[in-house]
């Protein structure tokens, strides 16, 4: 950041100036080495068949998968997810993170699960180096800021998002520190590149997909706001508080294509998970710090010290709460610091009792606001917390030493030699001390964190077999009853709509569709699962892969046919039409009828946004129980079904004028 470097110590009268290497070049050089021998084994291992197995990482990886076969199979953005349910729309999905680029541009150039663990190892990066930069603004320099950057990169709160294949998590909460560092120095200064730097880094966590990220970011910004607001002097007030509007504009204008097609998505869509009005995650103040220190992996699914659950995992050592105790006698002898060491004690205090949210005072919030508890996993907010108590720890620790060394020097006689005996006998232990922290976290959470293996073999076989078999459009259904998770990124990568996969959000359409009096569903026309399932009659047993039987249905309905609006539609009163997936965005039937007053279904989810082209001629979408639909003409046409959601490029332009904005704002400053 300009104007933030090290400052160039002095130098004699007599010599020349002498350029050096400032010293955080170095510091840099360390936090990318020590974050890629963490990692490497996992995220950079570029073998497509390799994933960890440990959560969801396969559910995790069907958007990058998504955002590979639309823009680099077809050259398009998807908008539309057809392989999830009977589709959802990918603009308007709360998890997509697709408008990222820390999520998109890898997949462009490894595809989609090689750039997802590439993505990964960026956001370690960017923790590390957003931590860094927060401690460098707040006043720690050298050592101190480099063990707050690589402590938040290797903390357990990132290893737990890696272990349970929270992609968009990690991507998200990545950027918070930076998003805290640039505010802090957009609200202190003048200029008008911090003001852009903070709403990019904004509408990075925004852009993640992190879901409660959006609420959890503006809470603490406003403490920070508030914090800048009650430090700066009176008549600078106004400007501070303009400057944060003007952040908040910029960011919204930049997150558009993102927040614009959710507001549909919010109408048309729905979560499977219901609220948590137990807010089981949450611990007391005390309680939630114990969960910083716990080194033994069994804690992960430990339900005690009012764990209402298990799954979490947190460690990052004792030393900084051992720091955090000192900040008492931090703010009672180092007056200079005090402002920035409440700051933070603010924003670490609003976290620590917010994830307490079962529990006064913020329960009572909770209780006003109800809409709150639809927020789970209120023990995420431990991964935030991190990052100012790391900040702290750093700061406190600096101030140890220097009070150290300033009171050995004194008792020392002057001279060069004496101040570097007393440079040694404190830094020397300070640095082991610090060396031996960071050597423990990543020992600890090394293991925890990075978790290789390979993918399902036998879903890659199997569900290869079978698009060679039946290369035609058609649902499947990979698990029976339950879900066969590691099984659906291989179903994207082969373009096979999975009807089963549900994860966690659905179409309400769907909802009546599979009700009791719904006229007709979609349903799949093949079913792997193991030999105990039996799908309904009549299925025919087609063969077996390691356990797994293969099923085809007889009873299924085409995936687009020609029926009777007014009669029964069963597999045995319609017409079966060829049918095609054209990238994501895009159904394409080629139908020939003879009739007249027949109706076309496709069994896509109609959704606002979908349009219709016959013969390259637009028509009306004639939807049909919540499917897509349109009158059949006699004869021969291609009935061409393509979404184009307005909201999504609504969004697009404002994120564009809000981009060209930023790009003005920085040219004229």
């Amino acid at each position: 950041m300009p104007g933030l470097d090290e400052p160039t110590p002095p130098v004699a009268a007599a010599r020349p100036p002498r350029r050096r290497l400032p010293l955080f070049w170095l510091e840099w050089a360390i936090l990318i080495a020590v974050i890629t021998l963490y990692s490497r084994a996992a995220l950079l291992d570029f073998d497509p068949h390799q994933l960890a197995q440990t959560a969801e990482q396969n559910e995790s990886a069907t958007l990058p998968i998504l955002a590979e076969i639309g823009l680099r199979r077809y050259g398009e953005i998807p908008l539309w997810n057809p392989y999830m349910l009977t589709g959802f729309p990918l603009a308007g999905d709360p998890v997509s993170h697709f408008w990222n680029p820390v999520a998109t541009a890898p997949v462009l150039l490894w595809g989609g699960v090689n750039g997802m663990k590439v993505s990964l190892y960026l956001s370690l990066l960017i923790a590390g180096f957003g931590q860094w930069f927060l401690a460098h603004v707040f006043g720690a320099r050298g050592l101190f800021r480099l063990w707050a950057g690589l402590l938040l990169a290797l903390s357990g709160g990132l290893a737990l998002l890696l272990w349970l294949g929270w992609y968009e998590l990690l991507v998200g909460v990545a950027w918070f520190p930076w998003c805290f560092g640039l505010l802090w120095v957009a609200l202190r200064r003048r200029d008008r590149l911090s003001l852009v730097l903070t709403a990019l880094a904004v509408t990075m966590v925004i852009t993640a997909g992190g879901g409660y990220y959006p609420l959890y970011l503006a809470v603490c910004l406003a403490v920070l706001t508030l914090a800048a607001l009650a430090r700066a002097e009176r008549g600078r007030r106004r400007a501070v508080l303009g400057r944060a509007l003007a952040v908040a504009a910029l960011a919204a204008g930049l997150s558009a294509v993102y927040l614009v097609p959710l507001a549909d998505g919010l109408r048309y869509t729905a979560r499977d998970a219901p609220p948590d009005p137990h807010q089981a995650t949450s611990q007391p103040l005390l309680y939630a710090l114990f969960n910083y220190v716990v080194a033994d992996h069994a804690w992960f699914r430990a339900d005690v010290l009012n764990k209402g659950v298990g799954w979490g995992w947190f460690y990052i050592g004792a030393l900084p709460l051992l720091a955090l105790a000192l900040t008492p006698w931090v703010l009672a002898r180092h007056r200079q610091q005090r402002g920035d060491v409440l700051t933070l004690l603010a924003l670490l205090l609003v976290l620590l009792l917010w994830q307490a949210s079962r529990y006064p005072p913020v329960s009572l919030l909770y209780d006003w606001l109800p809409f709150l508890n639809t927020f789970r996993f209120p023990n995420r907010l431990l991964i935030v917390a991190t990052i100012p108590l790391v900040t702290l720890a750093a700061l406190t620790l600096q101030a140890l030493v220097v009070w150290a060394r300033t009171e050995l020097g004194r008792r020392r006689q002057t001279g060069a030699g004496p101040r570097v005996a007393a440079w040694l006998v404190v830094m020397l232990p300070a640095a082991l001390l610090l060396g031996g922290t960071i050597a423990d976290v990543y020992r600890v959470n090394q293991p925890f964190a990075t978790n290789p293996h390979p993918r399902n073999s036998v879903a890659r076989g199997a569900l290869t077999w079978l698009r060679r078999e039946d290369p035609s459009l058609y649902y499947t259904n990979i698990g029976g009853t339950a879900v066969y998770w590691d099984w659906a990124a291989y179903a994207y990568e082969l373009e096979m709509p999975m009807l089963n996969f549900r994860y966690n959000r659905r179409v309400r359409s769907m909802d009546a569709q599979y009700g009791a009096n719904s006229p007709f569903n979609a349903q799949p026309k093949y079913v792997l699962a193991v030999s105990e399932h039996q799908p309904p009659e009549p299925a025919t047993l087609l063969t077996s892969f390691n356990g797994v039987n293969l099923w085809r249905r007889d009873d299924a309905l085409p995936f687009a046919f020609a029926a009777d609006p007014d009669g029964p539609i069963t597999w045995q009163t319609v017409a079966g039409q060829p049918a095609r997936l054209d990238g994501p965005n895009r159904v394409v039937v080629t139908a020939d009828v003879n009739a007249t007053g027949r109706r076309l279904v496709v069994l896509v989810s109609d959704y606002p946004g979908w349009q219709l082209w016959v013969d390259g001629r637009r028509a009306a979408v004639e939807p049909l129980n919540g499917y897509l639909g349109a009158a059949l003409r006699p004869g021969a046409h291609t009935y061409e079904f393509v979404f184009r959601p307005a909201g999504a490029f609504v969004g697009m332009a404002i994120s564009g004028v809000a981009l060209a904005l930023c790009v003005g704002l920085i040219i004229k400053r």
